[in-house]
């Protein structure tokens, strides 16, 4: 697989002091190798800047990013998706990709993911995501909130939903900023995260998804961690309606009327007769029928 497309690892860092040793270990660790790392710590109280600067001098750090990590601190808090668009902003990859600082990456993660883009020509790509405990021990079958969050990944390849589209408006099936990988020439026609404390993630690629289809990789390459503390836990599987309704409401505006430069993306244009009748089978889209 020829290697010449810079991936830019975009790492956005808040209290995460005891797992972002494991987080930077599992991209150190992969085998696609023309790799930079833009780390954001935004602001945290605890010693995960100290940890971070520690972890980037490593005699093995330095061997295998000799010249390409950069770490930057944020004097105030900001947000994670403050801490994604200022890391975006300061890399040179023509790939992005997320890691949340207290996840991690498979090996083979970044490899499969540009040899999908490059065959496939696929401008998002996510894949199936395992979930594990404080101590990495896989929980995906046996955590509560984990359960739910696999089923919707499932019910991808269930027959369920006619494209990755339709699923990605009944849940947000990608997961998590973290599992997103998309190329400069997206991010440029989509524009920055927006400011949702929650669904920055969800509100991204349904941005996203106008313009391209993003293609569910289904292999287990991403980590998510359940440790108490991080948002899914805390949200548990509602999140908030007002950013729900905020991201549905934009989506649905820019479908409304026009072609889709994506010509399979969820609208009455697309999908005449169907996409009206998914409209009606899913309680939470109902009240935006008035669109159509």
């Amino acid at each position: 697989m020829d290697e010449s497309a810079l991936v830019s690892v975009i790492i956005p860092c808040y209290k995460h002091e005891k797992y972002i040793e494991r987080c930077l270990d599992s991209v150190a660790s992969q085998i696609y190798k023309n790799i930079e790392v833009v780390i954001i710590d935004d602001c945290s109280p605890d010693g995960s800047a100290k940890e971070i600067e520690r972890l980037i001098q490593r005699k093995n750090w330095q061997s295998r990013f000799p010249s390409s990590t950069q770490f930057h601190c944020f004097a105030k808090n900001q947000g994670a998706h403050a801490a994604i668009n200022y890391g975006i902003s300061k890399a040179q990859g023509d790939i992005i990709a997320i890691l949340n600082s207290d996840d991690m990456y498979h090996p083979h993660r970044l490899k499969l993911i540009v040899n999908e883009m490059d065959q496939g020509g696929h401008d998002f790509v996510f894949s199936r995501v395992q979930y594990v405990d404080g101590r990495d021990n896989i929980v995906t079958d046996s955590h509560p909130t984990a359960e739910v969050y696999s089923g919707f990944q499932k019910n991808i390849k269930c027959h369920q939903f006619p494209s990755v589209g339709f699923a990605l408006l009944a849940a947000n099936v990608a997961i998590s900023t973290g599992n997103f990988a998309f190329t400069r020439s997206l991010f440029n026609r989509v524009g920055e995260f927006g400011t949702h404390p929650y669904c920055h993630d969800w509100d991204f690629i349904l941005r996203s998804l106008v313009h391209t289809e993003p293609f569910y990789l289904e292999q287990d390459l991403y980590y998510y961690r359940f440790h108490g503390k991080n948002t899914f836990e805390s949200l548990g599987p509602t999140i908030s309606q007002q950013e729900l309704a905020s991201l549905l409401v934009n989506f649905f505006s820019q479908v409304q009327y026009d072609w889709t430069p994506n010509p399979i993306a969820p609208s009455p244009l697309n999908w005449p007769g169907f996409f009206e009748l998914f409209m009606d089978a899913l309680p939470h889209l109902k009240p935006f029928k008035k669109f159509f």
